[in-house]
């Protein structure tokens, strides 16, 4: 699945999506779910549950006053009046079943109520809550998957410019903030709008006047939540990139390890941690120091609000106005309501980290695959191997060429070798044979098709690449070597590890193929890696082949067992050969040295030493080298 939604991650930023749109993309993710309708119906059913207590409470006041002094209890109206329609006659069945006091009865009855709606809402609330699990699960794992598709599919232009750690802190540390976002803040988000409104309802039918007085303080709370989240929403942007640069400088010290440790540099690594740490910490100080302020200050308005019930609302008692037990429904009404408005200042704080993380996750997704499939292109057949470069020009930034002006027309099973300094140009060539980067001038065909309009997974299919730093799975070496051919046999395995001269060694280890190498192939020396490399290759029996400067790690004897094995192999395949060697590539077809991204010269090994040019110099450097290190 090809993604052209967007530009570049560079491009594709946070500031070009409005906040609309992303908070309508992450509830895409859930939208689909029929769970999720069971969610929303549970919620509700909880919620209308959960009102009815504050009235039930005050009937059961007003009851127990009533039957004190002698007094009727007249049912009020509003939410007081339909919990007393509801459980009246329910009480009168069970006092005419049990023929209990029809004076307690009803008492036992609103009592009793308050126990069956906490267990059903209990109940209620264990389903919610195990139901939007799966449904958050569920979602950020179709949004990780998204992001790992997105991550495969980018062309290496992408990587160039990418570090991994921020990778890793956005395909962790961000999915899972929207995980919480998704099991919590939804199911949070739609339970306090529902309350608030259910709330506002229930003390309006109790006392209008009251309602007013008491909620004066709520644009107060609303204010101070608004100014909460205009200064934390920017500071929890800092503490999702911040992780991802923490998380960046761990992953280069643990990969270079090696490296920090012979330099002898722990210290300096020491300090460079501490500081990004220092920079992290000081960000949830900043963050810690606004919720102290703002948490309390919240409480501290609703407090007046609770004066404001006492003062007017004791007032209303006395002058008879108002039960006792409406006082009571009202001051748990309230209480409620300022739950879900105080609610608001949590569910900000959680939306405006969810925008944050979705944000950072969605550029990932949505980054341009540069170097993609044309709607018309072909799969790859039967192929000959033959490669044509016209006029090929190449640059990594669109700017610098470091590839100008390359010609080459390469027939099928034949050998080229390519030379140069470091920077010349070497790598870019054979990077664009399997479209890792397209040519920003020019082309190149396969057997008269210009790669461009044929499929690059069935392109990729027909080439076999040795790199110089072979990359080595952390698993066995079977699964290394079977890597690029499904369902391989272990006898297939077993003849490319021996044409790669490789073999003697694994049969050596206590596990054969079944051992495993570590991460990244900790346990094989440099030589071992190449050779499982080589062996990986020519498993897959391409068509074409690309060795860059594949036998670099290698000891002069393991050379020529590998070039033996080469020789039969490279029959009837097109190959490309990157190396420093001059030795190995005597029997190359045709030997091109690069200077500067342009070809200086080209020709058979016996024509260029005929031209004493470049390569006669490096060819007698290296042949001197080897007899005065044989003398010594």
């Amino acid at each position: 699945m090809i993604r052209h939604r967007g530009a570049s991650l560079a491009e594709a930023s946070s500031s070009n999506r409005s906040r609309s749109e992303t908070l309508k993309r992450l509830f895409g993710y859930i939208a689909g779910f029929w769970q999720l309708k069971v969610v929303l119906v549970l919620i509700v059913l909880t919620t209308v549950l959960d009102i009815l207590s504050p009235a039930i409470i005050g009937s059961i006041i007003d009851m127990v006053k009533g039957i004190a002094t002698g007094e009727t209890l007249e049912p009020g109206s509003g939410i007081e009046g339909f919990v007393y329609r509801i459980l009246t006659p329910v009480a009168s069945w069970y006092i005419t079943a049990t023929g209990s006091d029809p004076v307690k009865g009803p008492l036992l009855i609103f009592s009793v109520s308050l126990v069956f709606i906490a267990l059903v809402t209990g109940l209620f609330n264990f389903i919610q809550r195990y139901t939007t699990t799966i449904v958050g699960q569920s979602a950020t794992f179709n949004m990780r998957d998204d992001m790992y598709n997105s991550l495969l599919e980018q062309s290496f232009s992408f990587y160039d410019q990418q570090r991994t750690g921020q990778l890793m802190a956005r395909a962790t540390g961000d999915i899972n903030m929207l995980g919480r976002f998704y099991q919590m803040g939804v199911r949070m988000l739609v339970s306090s709008v529902l309350l608030l409104v259910l709330v506002l309802y229930s003390l309006v039918s109790i006392n209008p006047t009251l309602t007013l007085i008491s909620v004066i303080v709520i644009p107060f709370v609303f204010l101070a939540t608004r100014e909460f989240s205009s200064r934390i929403g920017p500071l929890w942007t800092a503490v999702r990139e911040q992780n991802g640069v923490i998380t960046s400088v761990l992953q280069e010290n643990l990969a270079g390890a090696r490296v920090v440790r012979g330099f002898s540099r722990e210290e300096h690594e020491e300090e460079k941690f501490s500081t990004e740490l220092q920079e992290f910490f000081d960000i949830n100080i900043n963050i810690a120091r606004i919720r102290a302020f703002f948490m309390p200050l919240a409480t501290f308005i609703s407090s007046i609000g609770f004066v404001l019930i006492i003062w007017y609302g004791g007032g209303q008692v006395i002058a008879g106005a108002l039960t006792v037990g409406s006082l009571v429904a009202f001051y748990f009404y309230l209480a409620r309501l300022m739950q879900p408005v105080r609610m608001i200042g949590f569910m900000t704080s959680m939306i405006v980290r969810a925008l944050a993380a979705g944000n950072r996750v969605f550029d990932i997704i949505d980054a341009e695959v540069e170097v993609h499939d044309k709607e018309d292109a072909v799969e790859v057949s039967e192929i000959e191997g033959r490669l044509t470069f016209q006029d090929v020009w190449f640059s990594y930034d669109g700017t610098n060429m470091v590839l100008k002006d390359i010609d080459l027309d390469v027939q099928p099973g034949q050998t080229v070798a390519i030379l140069g300094a470091t920077g010349s140009g070497k790598s870019s060539i054979i990077n664009l044979i399997p479209r890792f980067y397209d040519v920003s001038k020019g082309s190149i065909k396969l057997d008269g098709t210009d790669l461009r309009d044929l499929k690059i997974k069935s392109l990729r299919g027909t080439i076999g690449i040795v790199r110089q730093e072979p990359f080595i799975f952390s698993t066995t070496l079977r699964e290394n070597i079977a890597y690029g051919v499904q369902n391989a046999g272990l006898d297939d395995i077993r003849e490319a590890a021996k044409r790669a001269k490789i073999d003697e060694f694994i049969d050596g280890l206590p596990d054969g193929y079944d051992t495993k190498v570590g991460e990244r192939g900790v346990t094989l020396s440099g030589g071992q890696k190449q050779r499982v490399a080589i062996a990986r290759a020519l498993l897959k029996n391409p068509k074409i082949l690309i060795m860059d400067d594949s036998t670099s790690s290698v000891d002069t004897q393991t050379e020529y067992e590998i070039q033996q094995a080469l020789d039969e192999l490279l029959e009837d395949r097109t190959t490309f050969i990157i190396t420093q060697r001059l030795s190995s590539i005597k029997k190359a077809d045709y030997i091109i040295v690069l200077e500067d991204g342009e070809i200086s010269e080209e020709g058979t090994h016996d024509q260029l030493i005929a031209n004493d040019g470049i390569y006669r110099k490096l060819y007698d450097t290296q042949i001197s080298g080897a007899i005065e290190g044989r003398g010594a």
